[in-house]
């Protein structure tokens, strides 16, 4: 079956106060401040983004989100680093350990993607019971690959994704989600949705996503050559994108129509299968899908998505 998380958009609200602070001055953050002296290069928090000083203010008290010509808007901060629209913005000066405790409402599911550090730590709890809702995680973001030999001797894996299913609904829940590393060893979360699980393509009790479905690996990185041949690469992101055939239950068909055309305008996670072999047919972008009905007794969908860097 395809599962399509359906994300719950996250506020200043939710996060409580062991959370990644909104200006992190442990990993060297710093807030604008009106009327503060900076220098070219200076980075300064303002809203949810880090900004950079391309030349000195006229205006110092000119906020950097008014002032375009002054401040070059850089990323995002490292409390909202996870909830942009990429996969690849992980926080930046950020060691040893960062935690985001988040409030929220009928929570099924969560995705992570592009976690960085040694070990992913996640409770998801009753915010009136303390009550477990999912078994709490712990797991290395390193794996052996299959074998007796790479378990012994092989280098091992880095764990790219991470999902976890059904969480049961309660109205109010703290979900935890923290990395650890070394002390001076780099750490956080790339991407982060919270929100419910929803299963595409069920029918008659057999996984709706057909054969021929394709992954396919984007890679943005350049080459500037010169005219004596050689070149220089310019290191970019890459990004995956997801074709996935899917055979729906015409009974069921409205209700995927619904869903799809929820996640017009946000980047969701999607995975084609809860089966390991599958695992390469998963990512985080923008769907794009349409839907017809092949006979009466089977309805067609494909689903699109064009992975997000």
């Amino acid at each position: 079956m395809a599962i399509v998380l359906v994300p719950i958009p996250i506020t200043e609200a939710m996060f409580q106060p062991d959370s990644v602070p909104a200006v992190d001055t442990a990993a060297g953050e710093v807030a604008w401040v009106s009327g503060q002296t900076v220098a070219v290069g200076d980075e300064r928090v303002y809203g949810r983004r880090v900004w950079k000083c391309a030349v000195v203010p006229a205006n110092l008290t000119v906020s950097p989100d008014k002032d375009p010509k002054a401040w070059e808007d850089w990323r995002p901060t490292n409390r909202w680093a996870p909830f942009d629209d990429e996969v690849q913005t992980a926080g930046v000066g950020a060691t040893g350990s960062r935690k985001y405790v988040l409030a929220m409402r009928f929570v099924s599911g969560l995705a992570i993607h592009n976690p960085v550090g040694r070990r992913l730590k996640i409770t998801v709890r009753d915010a009136a019971t303390n009550e477990d809702l999912t078994p709490p995680l712990d797991r290395a973001l390193r794996t052996s690959r299959p074998s007796l030999w790479n378990y012994l001797f092989g280098p091992k894996t880095r764990v790219t994704s991470h999902r976890i299913d059904g969480i049961q609904l309660r109205p109010k829940v703290y979900v935890t989600v923290e990395v650890t590393a070394g002390a001076d060893e780099a750490v956080g979360l790339g991407f982060l949705s919270i929100g419910s699980w929803v299963t595409l393509g069920m029918f008659t009790g057999r996984s709706g996503v057909l054969y021929g479905a394709r992954a396919e690996a984007v890679n943005f990185t350049t080459r500037k050559e010169g005219e004596d041949g050689r070149y220089k690469q310019v290191l970019r992101g890459s990004a995956t994108n997801l074709t996935l055939p899917i055979a729906v239950n015409p009974g069921d068909a409205n209700r995927i129509w619904s869903v799809l055309l929820q996640l017009k305008d946000t980047p969701v996670s999607v995975y084609a299968s809860k089966q390991e072999q599958f695992r390469y047919l998963a990512s985080v972008g923008f769907v794009t899908s349409d839907l017809s009905p092949e006979n009466l007794a089977v309805t067609k969908a494909n689903l699109f998505l064009k992975g997000i860097v």
